[in-house]
């Protein structure tokens, strides 16, 4: 059996013909949530939006409607208008995009971030496409920091098994319980007593639950800050 090599690679990118250019005039952060490309003739796609203040929302989201590459704002949402964090899905263009091109290649990771005018990738790619889609990438604009590691594609994506029957049984019915709300409507003793279990029985499991849950989310904080601090790693 042959090997496969996967790269994961971080870069940051002026793209000049792009929408992400106004973003140096305003203080928001966008995050790339979801893309999909209707036969090469638009992407359809949704961005997390982080705004400074809502009139910063506002004055973007009037600027992104007039740029000739944006086709439609399909819908809106306000997630949350105090924290300034809202959602947007919209078409478009295909052509000359960033995500137009990382959509050719066999993408195993990817997030993308825009800010100040730059967009920023962090792509797990396999390692023999890794010049190619510098080259495309490069035909956009100008790349500013282009970054490759070698990545196991098991520390990448970590198995979706390993939480056990007992732990996820465990975690489950103190979710549903209130055990993490605050005030808790449930302590552990009470808890253990409605499934049957000794108080330290069911505190292990939840307790291994939660270190395999949260060592996940710290994978995942790792990645997000390699493309939020490119230069710092």
């Amino acid at each position: 059996m042959s090997s496969f090599d996967l790269s994961l690679v971080t870069l940051e990118m002026k793209h000049e013909n792009c929408w992400s250019r106004i973003l140096s005039d305003y203080p928001i952060i966008i995050k790339t949530l979801f893309t999909k490309s209707n036969k090469g003739k638009y992407i359809l796609a949704m961005d997390e939006i982080k705004a400074h203040n809502y009139q910063s929302f506002k004055d973007f989201l009037k600027a992104f409607k007039k740029e000739k590459s944006i086709y439609e704002v399909v819908q809106l949402w306000e997630l949350d208008k105090r924290r300034g964090i809202y959602r947007i899905l919209f078409k478009e263009r295909y052509d000359n995009m960033v995500m137009g091109i990382v959509e050719k290649y066999v993408t195993f990771y990817l997030k993308h971030l825009m800010e100040g005018g730059l967009e920023r990738l962090l792509v797990a790619i396999p390692s023999d496409e890794v010049t190619s889609l510098k080259s495309e990438l490069e035909s956009l604009g100008k790349i500013y920091y282009f970054k490759v590691r070698n990545m196991d594609i098991n520390t990448l994506i970590p198995t979706s098994f390993d939480l056990s029957e007992q732990e996820r049984n465990s975690l489950v019915e103190a979710i549903k319980l209130g055990y993490y709300e605050y005030p808790r409507r449930i302590n552990l003793e009470e808890l253990a007593k409605i499934m049957k279990l000794s108080k330290p029985t069911l505190e292990q499991y939840i307790r291994k639950a939660e270190k395999k849950i949260m060592t996940k989310y710290f994978n995942e904080l790792y990645y997000q800050d390699l493309l939020l601090n490119n230069e710092n790693h």
